[in-house]
């Protein structure tokens, strides 16, 4: 896919706020429309969805943050592989307030809707009909899905497999919804799948809208639907899913899976939501995490702890290392473990390790340690 400045293609800088973006578009807009465009009409059409194309990045906080950062990848990102098209465009009230409602409505609607005669202008040109049959962008709702893990797993990275139900075409009907594999449109919502009201209220125009009743947002006739997806070209399927956790990995981190929520409730021209994984990392019986440091406590000697010794613990990831203890050492004297703590998850080192000390007093002594005790801490 070519490389595209979207900054450039609106005329706008790269530090244009929302309104000179939506200024720009408004402006182009109207200036490339083609059933006004005095010029080549072909011409227009591919003007007019580019730069709507730049718009629908630009005005949208979050895509315009990731284009920022990474350039015309993000058309692949939004866009796949084949690129923009229609379908892809979120932003169709601003497309009204431009043109106003009656070329709002044939952005909708078919030819055939009451009200309307010839071919619907422009939108039915840019965004196509099929037998009728407008297809509304439609997704579905972002699930989130909370996985325990361990601090070990969270330490050193896991692979874990999850099972989740996923949208797949249905085999029954070749994913058209229809028994006869033809796409014939809904009577009553004219193939939109929605049923719009418009409403004037105190000089707003209030524009509602909900999924159609008889076609339950199919957009196909209810006589000839499939039995097996009841119309929505797909189907819903348990689907394994693995999971690779990173190094350092903490409570409330977040792995999202594209297109692996729910499906819409119109699947025509619609596609799942996003699944979001939220990680717990379980207590562990030796560590307490605090961000990127563990603290451990470990038992000294009364001997060790008097005179000086050496213990050795037992880290994270399984190194065992000797911690030097001093003489004179006391029950929660902490000593530093440089670098030998949680991995940080962004790569840039790791924490720390601190072990306490607990002093352990020595039981079941003989009257014979009881007096050697006595007699070398007696002038201390």
């Amino acid at each position: 896919m070519p490389k595209k400045d979207y900054y450039e293609i609106l005329g706008v800088s790269r530090d244009a706020k929302e309104k000179d973006i939506k200024k720009a578009y408004r402006r182009l807009a109207k200036q490339y429309h083609p059933d006004t465009y005095k010029g080549d009409k072909k011409e227009a059409e591919e003007k007019f969805k580019e730069i709507s194309e730049a718009y629908e990045v630009l005005v949208d906080k979050d895509k315009r943050a990731k284009y920022d950062q990474i350039g015309s990848r993000v058309a692949d990102e939004a866009f796949g592989p084949e690129g923009f098209n229609w379908s892809h465009f979120t932003h169709s009230q601003d497309v009204e307030d431009i043109f106003g409602n009656a070329i709002f409505d044939s952005f909708f609607r078919s030819a055939a809707s009451p009200g309307f005669a010839g071919s619907g202008g422009i939108f039915d040109t840019l965004f196509g009909t099929r037998e009728g049959i407008q297809r509304p962008v439609v997704r579905g709702v972002n699930v989130r899905l909370n996985l325990d893990i361990t601090l070990e797993g969270a330490a050193l990275g896991a692979e874990k497999t999850i099972e989740v139900p996923m949208s797949r075409t249905c085999k029954a009907c070749g994913g058209s919804g229809t028994r006869s594999g033809k796409s014939g449109a809904c009577p009553y919502c004219k193939g939109t799948g929605q049923i719009r009201n418009v409403q004037n209220r105190g000089g707003t125009r209030v524009i509602t809208a909900a999924v159609c009743p008889q076609c339950r947002g199919t957009g196909r006739a209810t006589y000839d639907l499939c039995n097996v997806c009841g119309g929505t070209g797909t189907v819903s399927k348990r689907t394994k899913i693995l999971l690779k956790i990173k190094k350092g990995a903490y409570t409330g981190y977040e792995i999202k899976i594209p297109k692996a929520g729910r499906a819409p409730e119109s699947r025509i021209g619609g596609e799942p939501g996003d699944l979001y994984v939220v990680l717990n990392v379980l207590p562990h019986p030796i560590f307490e995490r605090r961000g990127d440091d563990l603290y451990m406590k470990t038992p000294v000697s009364f001997a060790q702890a008097a005179l000086g010794g050496e213990v050795v613990v037992t880290t994270i990831d399984k190194k065992r290392v000797k911690v030097k203890i001093p003489s004179e050492t006391q029950t929660n004297t902490q000593f530093r473990l440089h670098r030998l703590g949680m991995p940080r998850i962004d790569g840039g080192g790791r924490g720390d390790v601190y072990v306490e000390a607990v002093v352990q007093t020595p039981k079941n002594l003989t009257e014979r340690q009881k007096e050697l005790l006595r007699d070398a801490l007696v002038d201390m």
